[in-house]
């Protein structure tokens, strides 16, 4: 990202024509923006087309962009997120592990203490558990919760993103975590009773 104090100047340069700044503004929020659109797409190819088509739009429409109304990394949200929904509805999206994810460097991170390798591990399997089950959670919910919880973004923030009002994008996520509660407990059933099985076999 682009500090505060030298985003403005970028961004001004930007919209005159200067390449370098454009640039600049390129490389300090591709990663953040291939990120999100990986996340929300699955599909690493489709992320880069995606992300490359919203810096295109955003830089031939600099003019319009309002820096009272948020950062530049705000507005290229708005315009990556659209562009993402749109080209999920065109196709089915297949289904990615996260190990994939991880794997191009996208995963999201372990904010947890790294001194404690057996637990790392848990929580990496908890995130796994999660992840996959998002991929089962309805459309809506899942960018909401994609918005809120990998992006931190707050409700106000998601509605903007969304195009939604405040209390739509809460009752999104209220829904969505009541999607995955359900589907987690389901799996962790499902485990338990193969376990169980397993078990059972072993004994016999």
């Amino acid at each position: 990202m682009i500090a505060n104090r030298d985003e403005g100047e970028t961004l001004s340069q930007a919209i005159a024509g200067d390449e370098g700044s454009r640039k600049a503004i390129y490389h300090a929020y591709h990663g953040s923006a291939s990120r999100l659109a990986y996340l929300m797409l699955r599909d690493a190819m489709d992320a880069e087309e995606v992300v490359q088509d919203a810096f295109v739009y955003a830089f031939r429409n600099l003019d319009r962009y309002d820096p009272k109304r948020g950062s530049f990394w705000t507005w290229l949200r708005v315009i990556l997120v659209s562009r993402c929904r749109n080209k999920r509805r065109r196709k089915r999206l297949p289904r990615v592990s996260l190990e994939v994810l991880s794997g191009i460097g996208q995963a999201p991170a372990d904010t947890e203490p790294s001194n404690d390798p057996a637990g790392a591990l848990e929580r990496w399997d908890r995130r796994r558990e999660v992840y996959d089950a998002l991929e089962e959670v309805s459309p809506g919910a899942r960018d909401a919760l994609i918005l809120r919880y990998y992006e931190g973004m707050a409700y106000a923030e998601i509605a903007e993103v969304l195009g939604c009002s405040n209390d739509a994008a809460r009752s999104r996520v209220t829904h969505g975590k009541s999607q995955l509660r359900h589907l987690l407990t389901g799996r962790e059933e499902e485990l338990v009773e193969e376990r169980g099985i397993a078990c059972t076999s072993e004994v016999g």
